[in-house]
């Protein structure tokens, strides 16, 4: 299967030219938000398959999703477009759209790594990782398509249909899939047709790509189409018009500023700390200067207290430990620069339940115990009924708990990592993402 040239005039090609701007018109109608989107794909008619007695084309299966590539190329069969009602045409178009946009093929586990050269040839038979990863990918744009009201045509993976929760992840959809498929499987049933989006889904480039198809949008070309994608639903958000919610987190996660998350975290530390450290208290533990003006009377001297911090860990698995002994490692420098290096922490794990309080001086003097669900409601429990009481809580976590309805009497500096999860309204809150790196520090530890 090769390209014919964009330039050629065969009847058979305006014809097909005519029903891909019409499906183009048809799909920028109905969810306008991504008209841009739409009219940045760029056709490519490929040579069509035997015909028949009659020598018209005959639709091949192999290209009734209308494959795209991470070019923004979308490959055009002419008996499968000739066949294909307009508006089916304009529902392939979005879906394709949404790998696109969404970087499906960037986030596929089954792309191939730096320096390999894999391709697929049409109508091979690709390994179930591949077929699962494309199914996947599929719910998570279809369901936002039904949310539309554009349900896509027979055979394709639907949510719904298949009783899966909405708004999910290809990511998360995964696991749920292969649960189903294999329940199916021992009833004689299978999940869905198998369809080939393209590498637009999986970054696997197909044999049909090669020829004709050099040309498309690079890569400031994209960034810049999906800015303006994002920033039309922002506005579309702005006046209250419907965006399903796929699209709205999308756009939300686009336009975020990248926020340099050990500022971040560093001066939500310097501030709670500084706060308490501002607090002058009176004492007589040593006597004070103006001792001398007074008789009889033995006057206090003003302290400054040093902060006491309890960092509390959550450790119930979903986290790894790599990546907590890394943010341990960046609080407890931290903490070291305000209170000083010879400052003892009090730190505990906490699943359900909170396990034994550990003193300690450094990170890697932690010991990492625990598993299981999180109850972040015992950990800060736990922690406020230490004595001395704290004036610090460190908590790190993955968000993926419940947390107390009221604010704690200490001050709250939340570590929340990754990109789920929340966190009370009362907390100061630091976004780490799961892929922290490491740092060196001035000390030698990551």
């Amino acid at each position: 299967m090769t390209a014919t040239s964009p330039g050629g005039t065969t009847p058979t090609d305006e014809a097909v030219r005519r029903r891909i701007a019409a499906a183009r018109l048809w799909a920028a109608h109905q969810a306008p938000y991504l008209a841009s989107a739409v009219f940045a794909l760029r056709p490519v008619i490929l040579e069509a398959a035997a015909g028949d007695d009659t020598g018209a084309p005959v639709a091949d299966p192999e290209f009734r999703a209308f494959p795209a590539d991470t070019r923004w190329n979308l490959h055009v069969e002419p008996g499968t477009a000739l066949a294909t009602p307009v508006e089916e045409i304009g529902w392939w178009m979005l879906h394709q759209v949404g790998h696109l946009v969404r970087g499906h093929a960037g986030r596929s586990p089954v792309r191939p790594g730096p320096g390999e050269q894999v391709s697929h040839a049409a109508g091979a038979i690709r390994d179930e990782a591949a077929h699962r990863w494309n199914q996947a990918a599929d719910a998570e744009i279809n369901d936002d398509l039904e949310a539309e009201e554009l349900h896509g045509p027979t055979g394709v993976v639907s949510p719904a249909e298949l009783g899966l929760p909405v708004n999910r992840t290809a990511e998360e959809y995964l696991p749920m899939l292969d649960v189903l498929a294999e329940a199916l499987g021992r009833g004689g049933r299978a999940l869905a047709e198998s369809i080939d989006c393209g590498s637009a889904v999986d970054g696997v480039d197909r044999t049909y790509e090669d020829t004709g198809s050099g040309d498309g949008l690079t890569t400031l070309d994209r960034e810049l189409l999906e800015r303006t994608i994002a920033a039309g639903i922002q506005d579309r958000i702005s006046a209250r018009s419907e965006v399903p919610s796929g699209w709205r987190r999308w756009a939300e996660e686009r336009l975020r500023p990248s926020i340099n998350w050990r500022a971040r975290l560093g001066a939500l530390i310097r501030r709670g700390l500084s706060t308490v450290a501002g607090q002058v208290d009176f004492s007589y533990h040593k006597p004070s200067r103006r001792a001398g003006a007074y008789d009889r009377i033995i006057p206090p001297s003003m302290v400054r207290p040093v902060p006491d911090t309890v960092l509390v860990i959550d450790t119930s698995g979903s986290v790894t430990n790599e990546l907590l002994r890394r943010l341990l490692a960046e609080v407890t420098g931290i903490i070291d620069g305000v209170a000083g290096p010879a400052r003892r922490l009090r730190a505990f794990c906490c699943d359900v339940a909170p396990h034994p309080v550990q003193v300690v001086r450094r990170a890697s003097d932690i010991e990492l115990v625990g598993g299981g669900g999180t109850d972040m409601r015992a950990g800060l429990a736990a922690a406020l009924a230490l004595r001395p009481r704290p004036d610090l809580v460190i908590v790190l976590t993955d968000g993926e708990t419940p947390w107390p309805e009221r604010r704690p009497s200490a001050h709250v500096v939340v570590c929340l990592i990754g990109d789920g999860g929340h966190a009370p309204d009362w907390a100061s809150v630091a976004r780490i993402p799961a892929d922290a790196a490491p740092r060196v520090t001035a000390r030698g530890e990551s």
